[in-house]
């Protein structure tokens, strides 16, 4: 039985190498847009983090100390209201393993591989409106909690072509070969009053862990055995499959302006769950009233909920499910952007880009202003600021060439600064830094 099962993580693209003159890759952007040159390259590494919440979403100054969102100086309402519908942090971490372009008359040809590995957590607000306020409202909806990790193996083929002087088009077509998963997601998770008074879990969870790298045995109940995990392959094989294409255009009235628009993953995966369980039950329960901060720290909730956490962890226990082929989309990212070089100074070029990512829970937008200064013809510069759907955000590269070698560096962020000695950001946030080297022919 085939299911949808929401979307994967995004494929991130280094947003930063627009603005750069001589970028090689920069069809990833926009496959209308591409160099004048054949090259290889490979083992790029990418890796971008970004999170909807900081620190300042749930710690607060009080009287010289600092003190978390549960504390009893800190009201209801000034602690969930600084808390996003869906508190979450997506990382991904990208590697080109190869990559080539090759160009024939007016056509640009390009492959690729490269490897994919994204990973994510989500809890709704109204986990933390239990633990703050007790159990005052009619109903919770707990149900978009959950924990995923993957890797899939891209081989990308890409066609730009100039159909005239002002105009360019171009696509990429990705084979996707699913390599390995591990996810847990609550599809029902609901906490409903009763007329009595007292309260019913209605819950269904989904566990599913797609690889040919090992089995996991079942129990005589069909319960999922996590404690009995055998080999099942010598040699790493996928455990699904997909596709996806990306589409571009770009317009340059003149050699001094290029306008560019593309829109990127559209398609997705089609896992194997070979090791799929799903767990649903209910249960009713007396509520967790109201808690002072005083019986939080002598554990008063964590008595009370030892009293319905037996029961209900034992409904959760995994079991076999038989509907182990599942679809995933890929978030699809629209990309526009326009450069445009100084007439008067061609080492000079200026730039806008904005970008949206369209992710299940936290999808993402930014917008920004880049200048680009290549000072020696082995050397070029870039540096950008705009905002996000994060607040603030800067970024600069730059490409250095030697011989046939190029070798590019960026890095992007969000201005939220973080805690003293700590990684931890303050407020919600952005980082993405990319490294590459490539080789002209």
């Amino acid at each position: 039985m085939l299911l949808c099962a929401g979307s994967l993580l995004q494929a991130q693209v280094y947003q930063q190498g627009f603005f750069l003159k001589d970028y090689r890759p920069i069809y990833r952007i926009n496959p209308a847009l591409f160099p004048d040159t054949d090259f290889i390259g490979g083992f790029e590494v990418t890796r971008d983090r970004a999170q909807n919440y900081g620190a300042s979403s749930y710690l607060f100054p009080r009287d010289g100390e600092v003190v978390t969102g549960l504390h009893e100086s800190v009201s209801a309402d000034e602690f969930l209201g600084r808390l996003p519908d869906v508190i979450g942090q997506n990382v991904l971490i990208g590697v080109n393993l190869f990559s080539y372009g090759i160009k024939r008359g007016d056509a640009y040809h390009t492959f690729e591989v490269s490897a994919h590995i994204p990973s994510s957590y989500s809890v709704p607000k109204s986990v933390f409106d239990l633990l703050k306020r007790g159990t005052v409202l009619d109903e919770y909806d707990l149900s978009r909690f959950g924990v995923r990790g993957q890797a899939y193996i891209e081989l990308a083929y890409g066609y730009g072509r100039r159909l005239s002087d002002v105009v360019s088009i171009g696509g990429r077509i990705k084979l996707l070969a699913a390599m390995w998963g591990a996810s847990y997601r609550f599809t029902r998770f609901n906490v409903e009053k009763n007329a009595s008074g007292s309260y019913t879990i209605f819950s269904r969870a989904e566990l599913d862990l797609p690889s040919r790298f090992y089995k996991i045995e079942t129990l005589p109940d069909q319960e999922v055995n996590l404690m009995d995990i055998k080999s099942n392959y010598l040699f790493p094989l996928p455990t699904g499959g997909g596709a996806a294409v990306d589409l571009g255009v770009a317009v340059t009235p003149n050699k001094y302006l290029t306008l560019s628009a593309s829109i990127l993953d559209l398609g997705g995966i089609v896992w194997h769950y070979g090791n799929a369980s799903i767990s649903h039950d209910y249960m009713t329960f007396d509520g967790l009233g109201s808690f002072s901060y005083s019986e939080l720290n002598k554990n008063a909730l964590t008595e009370k909920a030892e009293e319905i956490g037996k029961k209900f962890l034992n409904g959760l226990k995994p079991r076999r499910n038989s509907d182990q082929v599942r679809w995933e989309v890929l978030p699809f990212t629209a990309n526009l952007g326009v450069r445009y070089t100084l007439p008067c100074c061609e080492q000079v070029r200026l730039g806008a880009i904005a970008n949206y990512t369209n992710n299940q829970y936290t999808p993402y937008w930014e917008a920004r202003l880049g200048v680009d200064y290549d000072p020696f013809p082995w050397l070029d510069l870039t540096g950008s600021f705009g905002r996000s759907q994060y607040g603030f955000v800067y970024g600069f590269g730059l490409a250095a060439k030697f011989s046939r070698f190029q070798l590019y560096f960026g890095y992007e962020n969000s201005t939220c600064g973080s805690l003293k000695r700590s990684s931890t950001p303050i407020d919600p946030a952005h980082k993405a830094w990319s490294v590459g080297l490539t080789y002209d022919l």
